[in-house]
C-alpha cells in the first residue's frame, strides 16, 4: 500500500478536505466580518443560487448554504429564517418555470440572483413594515449589494 491512496480525502461527493475547510471557514467567518464591515455585501444571491442548484445533488453545499444563511441572520439580526424561506419559495414556485425558459447558463444564474436579491429585500421591506422594525434601509449601499452581488455571481 502506497501513501498516495490516502493524500486524497474525496468523500462521495467528490469534495477535498481543503475544499472543505475552506468553504467552512468561509460560511463562518464572513457573516462576522459582513456584520462589521458595512461595504461586503451579504451574498444573499449567490448562496441562494447555490442553494438551489445544489439541493438534490451535493448535501454538503446545501447544508453550508443554510448555515451561512442562519449565521448571517444571526449577525446582522436579521429576521430567522427569512432568507432561506424566501429561497425556497423560489425553488419550489419560480425555478422550475424559470430552468424552462431560460437556457443560458449565465442568464438562469443572472435571474435568480436577481430575484431571490430583490424577493428578500422586498420581505425585508414588508416585514419592516408589519412590525414597525428598521431592519434595512434602503438607500445606494442596497443597490451596490445587489450589483456587487450579481457582479461577483456573473466571475464565478
Amino acid at each position: 500500500m502506497s501513501l498516495s491512496n490516502y493524500n486524497k480525502f474525496d468523500d462521495d461527493e467528490g469534495i477535498s478536505l481543503k475544499r472543505k475547510i475552506m468553504l467552512a471557514s468561509f460560511v463562518l467567518l464572513y457573516p462576522l466580518l459582513v456584520s462589521m464591515y458595512t461595504f461586503l455585501p451579504p451574498l444573499i444571491g449567490i448562496v441562494g443560487y447555490i442553494l438551489i442548484i445544489n439541493f438534490k445533488e451535493n448535501f454538503f453545499y446545501v447544508v453550508s448554504a443554510f448555515i451561512f444563511l442562519l449565521n448571517l441572520d444571526l449577525n446582522l439580526r436579521l429576521p430567522l429564517f427569512l432568507s432561506i424561506t424566501v429561497i425556497s419559495i423560489i425553488y419550489i414556485f419560480i425555478y422550475p418555470r424559470l430552468k424552462l425558459l431560460v437556457r443560458c447558463r449565465a442568464c438562469l444564474l443572472f435571474a435568480i440572483i436577481v430575484l431571490i436579491d430583490f424577493s428578500y429585500y422586498m420581505m425585508l421591506f414588508i416585514y419592516d413594515l408589519l412590525f414597525g422594525t428598521s431592519t434595512i434601509i434602503a438607500d445606494m449601499l442596497l443597490l451596490y449589494y445587489i450589483v456587487v452581488d450579481i457582479l461577483i455571481g456573473l466571475i464565478l
